[in-house]
């Protein structure tokens, strides 16, 4: 049976409220880094914290539709391989005494510089949206929240990213020395419904619940 997703405001954990414990945990997938999570010290439900970015150009009329996608490495263009900038919170991120929303902010700025290759993101805000679910294996009382944000990237940040994903296409040998995080997406394109099919569990919710309450 598939997990449960939750996207009601009114359901999800309230991972912003005072108290919380932090930690951070290497997870069976992926045991290499160790994650971040919160966890309430007397209802012990524990959350994984994840961001992702829906990223417009600036100086253009609004358009929900409009954004940017990337790519994973070596997935066919024409699959199931898209998805908006996104990742889940290290433990380096945030252990230290910033609140959980400025390390939140700072964890997308990353991911969007990391796979897409954008640097500033100007008027960057959370959008108020929020998916929350579980992966798998995850213990009785564990969740993972992906927090959704939205920014604005100037025209000659996105040429810049356009360019450094044809450098990658271009130069498959000098992509493949550079740190795993910088290698996990290999393209970038303007989400179009026919031919930017996104990938994953969660990236579809993610961007129904972006485009139904953005889109006019």
């Amino acid at each position: 049976m598939a997990p449960t997703i939750i996207t009601d405001s009114q359901q999800v954990l309230d991972i912003f409220q005072p108290g919380l414990e932090r930690h951070a945990e290497a997870l069976s997938y992926d045991p290499v880094k160790k994650f971040l999570y919160v966890q309430h010290p007397t209802e012990g439900w524990r959350v994984y914290l994840r961001t992702a970015c829906f990223v417009h150009e600036l100086n253009k009329p609004f358009d929900a539709n409009r954004f940017l996608v990337v790519k994973r490495t070596g997935g066919d263009p024409l699959g199931t391989t898209w998805e908006p900038p996104k990742g889940q919170m290290e433990g380096k991120d945030g252990l230290e005494t910033k609140t959980i929303f400025q390390i939140l902010r700072e964890n997308i700025q990353r991911e969007v510089f990391e796979e897409a290759k954008i640097s500033n993101i100007r008027n960057l805000q959370h959008t108020g949206l929020v998916v929350q679910s579980k992966e798998p294996g995850y213990p009785p009382n564990t969740f993972f929240q992906y927090h959704i944000f939205s920014g604005f990237a100037h025209h000659m940040q996105i040429e810049g990213a356009f360019n450094k994903f044809k450098w990658i296409k271009e130069n498959p040998a000098e992509f493949a020395k550079q740190r795993r995080d910088y290698r996990e997406k290999d393209d970038i394109a303007w989400y179009d419904l026919e031919n930017t099919k996104i990938m994953g569990k969660w990236s579809p919710t993610i961007i129904e619940m972006y485009l139904n309450t953005f889109r006019g």
